[in-house]
């Protein structure tokens, strides 16, 4: 069994914490975790910050751990184009470091492809040093694939759990309201109003619909699946932001998200503006395989139409949902919703 276990930290740091925790919760042998990222300088952007990130987060879960050393061996790059500039500074900064070790894991999911392949084919090389294996992170299928031996873990959102509050902190957002008080039963009422009325106007805000959904989802969704949160009405920033932004609706599997932005406007443009941000932010947050939901004020063919267009404007494949007033007047929304998080 390794106790050595490799990482490369890229712009994303979600995929090294599931990793990370992967190991940790099935290897009590791990002592030694290397993050490697990119020195900002004048030819890059760096990874420090997020390595910094990851590594307060894993402390605060596994300080107690026992075997594993704090703080975590940070390696910085300062070229993640240059080949040789990386072979030279993983020999020199890691490689000749790696004394008291039964054997090394190197998981290749983030950085550079230029570091992915370098730093792969150097710990390639390395001979009678105890066990060498390689994975990667199919974070489509939330499964973790050994080089030699195929899927090890499959559906990590089961027993890979971070707090949404967690989530961003590692990120490096936060946020910057508090939970209020909502009315379901207010909310159930506007529903109503809304469904049935042939016109979106004299409805309000449309604060209801966002609350309407959490409470239906929470009640439909919650107890069906396991490692599930729910969460609505969080305005996140980073530090020295002057503006902020808001995601009405949030679901929480395991570590994967889905965050929900909620009008009653059925204006092709406002939609679309709404439309393009939850996809951006849910990105921001939960990584390239983020989901989100639009749910609108929009007719069956208006619903259609909006969603060609975000997937196409946004090169995505099933990265949107948009769900319109016939979705919600039905209540086909859940399974809607239910089949796009978990293709069931």
């Amino acid at each position: 069994m390794f106790n050595h276990l490799i990482l490369l930290i890229g712009t994303n740091p979600l995929p090294n914490f599931v990793v990370a925790e992967y190991f940790l919760q099935n290897n009590r042998q791990l002592q030694k975790i290397w993050l490697i990222h990119s020195e900002k300088n004048t030819l890059q952007s760096g990874t420090s910050t997020q390595a910094e990130n990851l590594e307060r987060l894993l402390k605060e879960r596994w300080g107690n751990h026992g075997n594993l050393q704090f703080p975590l061996e940070k390696i910085s790059l300062t070229d993640v184009s240059d080949a040789r500039a990386i072979k030279n500074e993983i020999k020199e900064k890691m490689i000749n470091k790696m004394n008291n070790f039964s054997g090394f894991h190197f998981n290749y999911t983030g950085g550079t492809k230029s570091m992915s392949t370098h730093v792969y084919w150097m710990l390639k090389e390395i001979k009678n040093r105890g066990e060498r294996s390689f994975s990667y992170l199919d974070a489509r299928n939330y499964r973790l694939v050994k080089d030699d031996q195929g899927v090890i873990a499959d559906d990590l959102r089961i027993n890979v759990t971070i707090s949404f509050e967690n989530l961003i902190t590692l990120h490096g957002f936060e946020r910057c309201n508090k939970d209020g008080e909502t009315d379901f039963m207010g909310a159930s009422k506007k529903f109503q109003e809304f469904i049935n009325s042939n016109t979106n106007d004299n409805i309000g805000d449309g604060h209801f619909l966002e609350v309407y959904i959490a409470g239906v989802l929470d009640s439909k969704i919650k107890n069906k699946i396991k490692n599930i949160e729910i969460f609505q009405n969080w305005k996140i920033k980073k530090p020295g932001w002057r503006t902020d932004f808001e995601l009405d609706v949030i679901l929480l599997h395991g570590y994967h998200l889905t965050g929900i932005s909620c009008t009653i406007s059925a204006d092709k443009k406002t939609c679309k503006m709404k439309g393009f941000e939850i996809i951006h932010r849910t990105k921001q947050i939960g990584g390239d395989e983020a989901r989100a939901v639009l749910v609108t004020g929009s007719n069956a063919n208006q619903k259609r139409i909006l969603q060609q267009e975000l997937l196409y404007d946004t090169g995505g494949e099933r990265n949107i949902l948009v769900l319109g007033k016939d979705d919600l007047k039905t209540g086909i929304f859940v399974s809607e919703i239910e089949n796009f998080m978990f293709g069931t």
